[in-house]
């Protein structure tokens, strides 16, 4: 990893002294990683750009350069000449003005971790910055509180959201390869754990939709999307649930409903754990035992053990996969807000695979690390994500990054 230097000190002090107080900082950064010095224009070039608070008084010297700086903004400071105090208070400044921030201070095993786990933030904050979500379909009219803000969002993450007719679902339907269709049914059916409700035809048919729903992804340039998939299964008779299952096998987060902060959510958990997630319901919650039972018909299948197909919960028909997980830690997590600058995160553990006949197929019984009051006080809307794994570190870190304000 190539880390840029950006030096800032004051002319108060001397260059060189300044130069040599500072070699045991920059010798022990060279022992882990490859260092040169830049200019802000140059930061683009590098893995990582630092700014290095050489001394105090540097203070309206950086606030000039702001604008040609990356975000976040890493500040770096051994504490020689004043460094520590100057950073406080351009750490404040940046604070102020809405940007993104961190300070690196202490022993050069902890600046190690602290820059990896920075560069880590800073590559999954440059992807978003640079990906589109595709709302296809538009949110579905139940999701009254699941609303985003597409300026908003566009200025605090800079990622795109793209609003796609459901008509273009349709249309891509027309030119999908049946053979192509039959292909992709069988390999899902026999791969399966067992069939239950659904026809073979009926899986060949939600295979239609996931040829159709992968076109527009393809040709809108999305890195996720949301399908309002009881609009499509109005329309055709068809389920979306084994379109989604597969694009979220296959790299491509795809969420359910229109839900555009819950396929923010899904996005961002994939991003920063590399782990896929599963958008469920909270449908059942124990007090007693700080225990919700998290629910829905589709998942992807790389995540569970085994699946069954069978037919979607609500309307008993075509095509909904009950998958079972394996028992152990997962994250849960959810971002909202107009600005997407909210979420709730808590570690948990799953207890049991569950098969109640009244919820959504895939049903996961989980308890809870942080309260559950949490759902029944503040909660950021229904859905919520589930991800295999405890990553509630990396993401409370990332997200005290991104300035996102933690709802509990």
């Amino acid at each position: 990893m190539e880390l840029g230097l950006i030096t800032i000190v004051s002319a108060l002090h001397d260059l060189t002294s300044i130069e040599n107080s500072h070699y045991e900082l920059i010798s022990n950064l060279r022992r882990y990683f490859s260092v040169r010095f830049i200019t802000p224009a140059e930061a683009k070039y590098v893995n990582i750009p630092l700014i290095f608070v050489a001394s105090g008084g540097t203070e309206e010297m950086f606030r000039n350069i702001y604008d040609e700086l990356p975000q976040p903004i890493l500040l770096l400071t051994d504490g020689l000449h004043n460094s520590l105090g100057a950073s406080l208070e351009i750490q404040s400044w940046i604070k102020s003005v809405g940007g993104i921030s961190q300070i690196l201070h202490g022993k050069p095993e902890y600046l190690k971790k602290r820059i990896e786990t920075l560069s880590h933030i800073a590559s999954v904050y440059d992807i978003i910055r640079k990906s589109n979500i595709g709302i296809i379909g538009f949110p579905s009219s139940w999701l009254i509180s699941s609303d985003v803000n597409y300026a908003e969002v566009k200025k605090k993450w800079g990622i795109n959201y793209r609003n796609i007719e459901l008509s273009e679902v349709s249309d891509m339907l027309k030119t999908v390869s049946y053979d192509e269709s039959v292909r992709i049914a069988d390999k899902f059916i026999n791969s399966s754990a067992g069939i239950e409700e659904p026809t073979r035809e009926e899986v060949i048919d939600a295979s239609k939709i996931y040829l159709a729903v992968k076109g527009l992804c393809k040709k809108n340039r999305l890195d996720a999307l949301t399908l309002k998939c009881f609009d499509v299964l109005e329309k055709h008779n068809i389920s979306g649930c084994l379109a989604l299952s597969l694009l979220n096998d296959e790299g491509i987060i795809a969420g359910c409903e229109g839900d555009s902060q819950s396929v923010f959510s899904m996005y961002l958990a994939k991003l920063i754990t590399g782990e896929t997630p599963f958008m469920s319901n909270p449908s059942l919650i124990d007090h007693e035992t700080n225990e919700v039972v998290f629910a829905h018909c589709t998942i992807a299948t790389s995540i569970t053990e085994k699946y069954i197909i069978r037919n979607h919960f609500e309307s008993l028909k075509s095509v909904g996969i009950q998958g079972q997980i394996k028992k152990g830690p997962v994250t849960v997590i959810k971002c909202g807000g107009s600005g997407l600058d909210k979420y709730f995160l808590s570690r948990g553990e799953i207890l049991e695979n569950l098969n109640n006949s009244n919820m959504c197929r895939t049903q996961l019984r989980i308890k809870l690390h942080e309260s559950i009051d949490y759902f029944f006080k503040n909660p950021i809307a229904n859905h919520h994500i589930i991800i295999p794994g405890d990553h509630t570190e990396i993401i409370q870190e990332f997200m005290d990054t991104m300035n996102c304000i933690r709802i509990k």
